[in-house]
């Protein structure tokens, strides 16, 4: 997929927003800023972009893009450690596009980039054997298309799933050629990475001596490179375990827990290995209580890899509406941030959109302006467009709170995409709100007063007679 050179995202969007824009294009506008999103440190969410993307691709059957968009909404979920389940369905769709023996280019490489996420999902799913038959795979596309820097990547996956089945023979055959590689490519942390694998095979051996002294090797390369690995610390804990020397494995399985646990990267799995690693030294040395609450802290952390269920989400979303009605914002609000948390760790888009526009009417109901601006400001746009229902409600309501904010321009551009969606004939009552906004943004006394008897009107029309008094009251004498 070609892009254009970045532009600000409210050119984007009111590219997006033209109906006169292919919808090829419109795929590619989600894609790019699903890419840019990618380097939003404080609220990076692609799939908000990506999940749209694919809607759009499979309707249109855009079969390129529709690729494109399968490749990385698979890589998101892995990277995400949430669903390993939806990625693999991802990676099938993605894969199904694709004719099986097709010799472009760029099918090739994708076919090697959905089979690679194939294999991640399944090591992550515990499913080693299907695993390294993917990895096998994928690492023979790759060198079939002369990538053999990414062949030899997962070539160093299949060696660490081969150890993981105990078949350390085939292991040991690959991993001389697989180190020699990155080696020639001067590439340290991935001979890092080879020697690591090593270590795992000498424990197996019961060579432990050599393994201990390999694997601090590794932790002092990763320290020279700035690379330190939670995993490596675990290691090397493991071969001073098996030394005997109980106090080096404690404090090492601590640093790898303190490494494991860091904020913007904390991996649950590493942590949950180190825990229980660490209760195995307590057992070890008969401190049965320490070993207890070392085993708990796994427990619990391995909960949260289980990913959380919302069995039913409208009865959720029926909550949020109930309290809101009643006036109990908060707790509203607490829902609706439970809601959004859990759907972007799924990669739900349709009810994370829901959870957001719940939060955005929650605050408007509070006369929070700011509060909605912002929650507009982040929410995932591409999905609301496509969303009949919320749409034109939503906007209404930010229209609105722009122009109470003082940000007249952007709550006229606002109300001028309002008016523009063939969506706005759907509903009276929001026609009645946008004339009302219309009020707001004018600066001209005769077109304000048109807007008063055209919001009236509509009011009216929607059967909702006391607004439409309201607004008499509100603007007699005035226009």
């Amino acid at each position: 997929m070609t892009f254009d050179p970045p532009s600000d995202d409210d050119d984007l969007w009111n590219e997006f927003n033209d109906p006169e824009t292919p919808m090829a294009r419109k795929a590619t506008i989600l894609y790019e800023l699903g890419q840019k999103e990618m380097w939003n440190f404080t609220s990076r969410d692609p799939l908000k972009y990506w999940l749209p993307g694919v809607e759009i691709a499979r309707e249109h059957q855009l079969i390129r893009q529709w690729v494109e968009f399968a490749e990385v909404i698979t890589r998101e979920y892995i990277k995400g450690k949430t669903d390993y389940e939806k990625a693999l369905e991802m990676a099938e769709e993605g894969l199904g596009l694709i004719p099986e023996f097709s010799l472009d280019v760029d099918d090739r490489n994708s076919q090697a980039h959905l089979t690679w996420g194939k294999a991640v999902a399944y090591d992550n799913l515990e499913q080693s054997e299907r695993a390294l038959t993917y990895f096998t795979i994928a690492y023979q596309m790759y060198s079939d298309v002369g990538n053999d820097f990414l062949s030899n990547i997962i070539k160093s996956a299949a060696i660490h799933t081969h150890i993981e089945l105990d078949e350390y023979a085939e292991a040991e055959q690959m991993l001389v050629a697989n180190r020699e590689f990155f080696l020639e490519k001067e590439d340290l942390g991935r001979v890092a990475y080879c020697d690591m694998l090593t270590v795992m095979i000498l424990i197996h051996k019961e060579q432990f001596q050599e393994a201990l002294a390999l694997a601090l090797e590794v932790k002092s390369v990763e320290k020279q490179i700035n690379k330190p690995d939670p995993g490596t610390l675990r290691w090397v804990a493991k071969a001073y375990f098996y030394v005997q020397d109980f106090d080096k494995a404690i404090d090492h399985y601590r640093q790898a827990i303190k490494l494991a646990a860091k904020k913007h990267d904390r991996d649950l799995s590493e942590l949950v290995k180190a825990n229980l690693g660490l209760a195995d030294v307590f057992d070890a040395q008969g401190n049965k209580h320490e070993a207890a609450v070392a085993r708990f802290d796994a427990e619990a952390i391995n909960s949260r890899l289980k990913k959380p269920k919302l069995d039913d989400s409208s009865k959720l979303l029926q909550k949020v509406q109930k309290h809101r009605s009643e006036g109990e914002y908060e707790l509203a609000l607490q829902i609706t941030a439970e809601i959004i948390q859990y759907s972007s760790e799924v990669g739900n888009i349709s009810l994370h959109l829901r959870g957001e526009c719940e939060r955005l009417f929650t605050l408007f109901e509070k006369d929070d302006y700011e509060g909605v601006v912002n929650t507009w400001e982040h929410m995932p746009r591409a999905a609301l467009e496509l969303n009949d229902e919320l749409v034109i409600r939503t906007k209404n309501m930010v229209c609105y709170c722009l122009a109470k904010l003082g940000r007249a321009q952007e709550s006229a551009d606002l109300s001028n995409q309002v008016f523009s969606d063939i969506r706005f004939e759907q509903d009276k009552q929001e026609q009645a709100y946008a004339f009302e906004n219309r009020v707001e943004i004018e600066s001209d006394p005769n077109e304000k007063s048109k807007h008063i008897s055209y919001a009236i009107e509509r009011n009216l029309e929607a059967q909702n007679p006391g607004r439409a008094l309201k607004i008499t009251r509100k603007f007699r004498d005035k226009y």
